[in-house]
C-alpha cells in the first residue's frame, strides 16, 4: 500500500470512531447479547461487551454487532460497507498483540482499501447482498497488515480469503431475515482465518480474486478498474448515517423531514404518500415489515415511523415499534415506485421524489438529490460526535467523551490496547 497521507488518516479516524459507535450500539441488541453469552469462552476482550472470546469468534461477534443496528458506514464506489469488514477483524487481531494505535488505524485503512478495490471492480450478482462477499478480502488485508506481512504474503492470504466468502441473499433483510446481520461477522472471521491458513501453508486459487468475484459470486470483473483503484483512497468516498436504517431509505426520509419542518403533519391527516426513486431504492417497498430488520429496509415503514414516533433511531425499529398499529396503518398508505429516468441519472445523482397528499386536499412535494452524509454532503463532525454519544452513553455514561477522543485520534495512542480496554463496559 502507498504511504497514507495525513488527511486520509484523519478521515479514517472518523470512520473508526463511527464504526466503534455502531459496534457498541449493536451489542445492546438481544440477538447479539445471546450470541456473545454463548461464545464468551475466554480469549481476547470484545469491544463494547464485558466478555472475551477466541480471536476468530471475537471478529465474528464484532462484525455482527457492528451491523445489527444498521448504523455502520458504506461506500457507493465499493458497492457496500467496507469499514465493518475491515475494522472488526482488525480489532480482534489488535487485541492479541502489543500494537500501537497508529498500526491499528493503518490496518483498518489497508483492509478498507483492499475490500473496496474488489467491490469496485466486480459486478455483484443481482440476487446477492454485498455484505460477506468481497469484504472477506478487506478482512484478510487488515489482519495481514497488523501481522506485518509483506505484499506477496498478503496477496497469498487474500487469494485464500477469496474462496471463503458467503452466498448471500439480497432479499433476506427485506423479508425479515436477520441472518443478513451475520454476513459481515462471518467475513471478518473468515478473513482472519484466511491469514492463519496462508501462514500455515494453505494456498488459494492462483489469481483467484477475479475468478471468484468475476465469475462465481459476481458476474463481471473489470481488471482496469481494479488496477486503477490502487491509491484511489476509497475511504475518502465513504458515506455515514444518522438513521438506524438502510441507506436507500434515507432519500425519502430527508424529503419527509423537510416537509415536516415546513409544517408538521399529524398521521391521521395523511391520505397517501408516493415515493418515486431509482431501482435499488424502489425495492425497499414493503408496507408491512415482518421483523425489525425488514422495517429498517422499508421506505414505507421508515417514513411512517418518522411521522408517528418522531424519529428513526434504534428504538424506532424495536419489535414493539414494528408492531405499532398506528405506524403500520400509515405505512400502508405509502407507495414506492421505480422511475427508470431516475435510475438513468445514477451514479452521478441519486434522486428521490416524495409526494405527500393530505385529507384536506393539500399536496406537498419534495425532491432530494443525494443524501446527507454522502461524500459530497458530509455530516458536520459535531453531528457524528453526537451520534457516537447516543450509541455509547447508555453503556458508558460520561466516559463517552474520552472514548470519542481515543477512537477519533487513534494515531495518538501508544498502544491500541488502551482503546480496547476503555471500550469495555
Amino acid at each position: 500500500m502507498l504511504p497514507i497521507p495525513d488527511h486520509v488518516r484523519d478521515h479514517a479516524g472518523l470512520i473508526l470512531a463511527d464504526t466503534i459507535a455502531a459496534i457498541v450500539a449493536g451489542h445492546r441488541e438481544a440477538e447479539v447479547r445471546a450470541m456473545t453469552a454463548r461464545h464468551a469462552t475466554g480469549g481476547v476482550p470484545l469491544l463494547g461487551a464485558a466478555a472475551s472470546a477466541p480471536p476468530p469468534m471475537a471478529a465474528f461477534l464484532t462484525g455482527l454487532a457492528g451491523t445489527a443496528a444498521e448504523l455502520d458506514e458504506g461506500n457507493y464506489a465499493g458497492g457496500g460497507h467496507p469499514a465493518i469488514h475491515a475494522i472488526a477483524p482488525a480489532l480482534a487481531e489488535a487485541a492479541t498483540r502489543d500494537c500501537s494505535g497508529e498500526a491499528l488505524l493503518t490496518a483498518c485503512i489497508a483492509g478498507y482499501e483492499a475490500g473496496s478495490r474488489v467491490g469496485h471492480a466486480m459486478r455483484l450478482r443481482a440476487a446477492a447482498h454485498p455484505h460477506g462477499t468481497w469484504g472477506v478480502i478487506g478482512a484478510a488485508a487488515a489482519v495481514a497488515s497488523l501481522r506485518g506481512l509483506d505484499a506477496a504474503a498478503t496477496q497469498r492470504a487474500m487469494e485464500v480469503a477469496a474462496s471463503l466468502g458467503l452466498a448471500t441473499s439480497a432479499t433476506a433483510s427485506l423479508r425479515g431475515g436477520s441472518v443478513r446481520n451475520v454476513y459481515a461477522g462471518a467475513a471478518a472471521q473468515n478473513g482472519l482465518l484466511a491469514v492463519d491458513l496462508a501462514e500455515a501453508g494453505i494456498t488459494g486459487e492462483p489469481d483467484g480474486i477475479p475468478v471468484v468475484f468475476g465469475q462465481v459470486i459476481g458476474e463481471g470483473w473489470d481488471q482496469a478498474a481494479y488496477e486503477a483503484g490502487a491509491g484511489r483512497w476509497f475511504i475518502l468516498e465513504s458515506f455515514l448515517k444518522l438513521h438506524s436504517c438502510c441507506r436507500e431509505t434515507q432519500g425519502a426520509l430527508e424529503a419527509i423531514e423537510l416537509l415536516l419542518a415546513g409544517a408538521p403533519v399529524a398521521p391521521e391527516a395523511v391520505d397517501a404518500i408516493e415515493v418515486e426513486t431509482f431501482h435499488s431504492a424502489s425495492l425497499l417497498s414493503e408496507r408491512a415489515p415482518a421483523a425489525p430488520i425488514a422495517g429498517r429496509f422499508s421506505i414505507p415503514f421508515t417514513v411512517a415511523t418518522r411521522i408517528v414516533s418522531g424519529g428513526t433511531w434504534i428504538e424506532a425499529f424495536s419489535p414493539a415499534a414494528i408492531a405499532d398499529p398506528a405506524t403500520r396503518a400509515l405505512a400502508a398508505k405509502v407507495a414506492v415506485r421505480h422511475d427508470p429516468a431516475l435510475t438513468a441519472r445514477q451514479p452521478a445523482e441519486r434522486v428521490c421524489r416524495l409526494t405527500l397528499r393530505l385529507r384536506d386536499g393539500t399536496v406537498r412535494r419534495q425532491e432530494i438529490i443525494g443524501t446527507p452524509g454522502d461524500p459530497d454532503r458530509p455530516h458536520p463532525e459535531a453531528a457524528l460526535r453526537d451520534k457516537f454519544r447516543r450509541c455509547v452513553e447508555p453503556g458508558f455514561g460520561g466516559r463517552w467523551t474520552e472514548l470519542w477522543d481515543m477512537a477519533r485520534r487513534p494515531d495518538r495512542l501508544p498502544s491500541a490496547s488502551a482503546l480496547l480496554a476503555a471500550c469495555r463496559p
